[in-house]
């Protein structure tokens, strides 16, 4: 925290003091800091807002799945037969389930598992295999991840346009620092004409 502070400091001092050496364009940098700054937490007001919007819909949406869909004991049928991955050994394992008396039978990724062991699925009302149904928590972590989407994506906005801002001061700074140089030598190292 003490080094966060420091360095508040020193840019409040750049946009404020008096220092000889503080030229104009360390002023307009530093006020352009405090404008990523002011960004950054205004950010947060519609990124809070879009999380809010999308929790809600997302939670309508699962809510509308937990209701169309069931949990069914379905019924492996043949030992599992490994699959390649490139990172990870995964099964597959054929399945047979009944729903209102139709038998369905798919195939699903599942552990190592053998002909006769039962596990759960989830299906829809035509008894056809769906995914499980997500809960309002997981509407919740999306409505978190668009947000902080939005938050970063403004902020990060913010900060590529003050670092733009900042290349053209150093280019400039560069300049009068070459420009001063050559006066410097070519005045015999004497910067002032007057005397």
């Amino acid at each position: 925290m003490s080094f966060l502070a420091t360095t508040f400091g020193v840019w409040t001092r750049r946009l404020s003091g008096r220092h000889p050496l503080v030229r104009f364009s360390d002023r307009v940098e530093a006020m352009g800091l405090l404008v990523v700054i002011a960004v950054s937490v205004f950010a947060l007001l519609p990124a809070a807002s879009l999380k809010d919007s999308v929790e809600q819909q997302f939670s309508q949406s699962f809510a509308v799945q937990r209701a169309e869909r069931t949990p069914v004991e379905a019924i492996v049928t043949g030992d599992s037969q490994v699959t390649a991955q490139l990172y990870d050994t995964s099964y597959l394992s054929p399945i047979r389930w009944q729903v209102d008396g139709v038998t369905h039978t798919d195939e699903m990724r599942t552990p190592k598992m053998t002909a006769g062991d039962h596990i759960t699925i989830w299906v829809d009302p035509a008894g056809d295999r769906r995914a499980a149904p997500l809960t309002d928590r997981d509407a919740a972590v999306q409505a978190v991840i668009a947000a902080v989407a939005v938050w970063v994506t403004i902020t990060g906005a913010a900060v590529g346009a003050w670092a733009g801002m900042r290349m053209r001061l150093d280019r400039g700074r560069h300049a009068d620092w070459d420009r001063d140089l050559r006066r410097l030598t070519d005045n015999g190292g004497r910067t002032n004409n007057t005397a």
